[in-house]
């Protein structure tokens, strides 16, 4: 009895296997695979959305740091403002920027000149000089100064442009500390030759165009 009972035992998974066909076994396999490349996607998306979180915190982070600094610099323009002239405050623009808050309130341009000068090469030539007196707190590594020349009637017919402080091998200024002056040698000026011929001594006018901070 127990021997027949061995034989039907060992004889039942053969049956079972005779009962799954081949067509089953590969639609299994085929959804198998299916539900693998399914599950693969999922994975990749998932990936690629944590991607995009992970830029979005980072560029959160930047925004708010940005806003802090934005807060910061406000804080300075409004004080470098007071330093010049304690009723600044009540004109402030936001929308200005720092260098031309520091341009319009901390350098002074003094004993401007600007006149036909006899040159030892060029001849006669249209000679400037001028002054910069830095009376902020930061160091200044590049100035421009635009020259405006004139016909008189306040109708520019030409300009130039300087830069005194220029950190540079050949520059003399490299930079322009606080309550520092920029001055050119007594026997020096900058010199154009793109003025007309019949512009006379004086008409001309001066500003500080662009401006750049050391880095500290």
């Amino acid at each position: 009895m127990f021997r027949k009972l061995s034989i039907i035992v060992c004889i039942i998974p053969f049956l079972l296997v005779g009962c799954v066909s081949q067509s089953d076994y590969d639609t299994l396999e085929k959804e198998k695979g299916e539900l693998s490349d399914q599950l693969s996607a999922v994975v990749a998306d998932l990936d690629c959305n944590k991607k995009k979180l992970d830029e979005q915190a980072k560029q959160l982070v930047e925004l708010e740091q940005l806003h802090s600094e934005n807060e910061q610099l406000k804080k300075k323009l409004d004080l470098y403002r007071s330093e010049v002239n304690s009723k600044a405050e009540q004109g402030s623009n936001y929308n200005s920027t720092v260098e031309e808050e520091y341009i319009n309130n901390l350098l002074e341009v003094y004993d401007f000149k600007a006149t036909w000068i006899n040159s030892l090469l060029d001849g006669k030539v249209p000679g400037v000089v001028f002054k910069i007196k830095n009376k902020g707190k930061k160091t200044i590594s590049e100035i421009e100064v635009t020259v405006y020349f004139n016909d008189g009637k306040g109708n520019n017919i030409a300009e130039e442009s300087y830069h005194p402080v220029y950190d540079s091998i050949t520059s003399d200024y490299k930079e322009l500390k606080p309550n520092y002056t920029f001055q050119l040698e007594s026997d020096r000026f900058y010199s154009t030759k793109t003025v007309p011929e019949e512009w006379k001594s004086g008409n001309a006018t001066t500003e500080i165009t662009n401006i750049k901070f050391k880095e500290e």
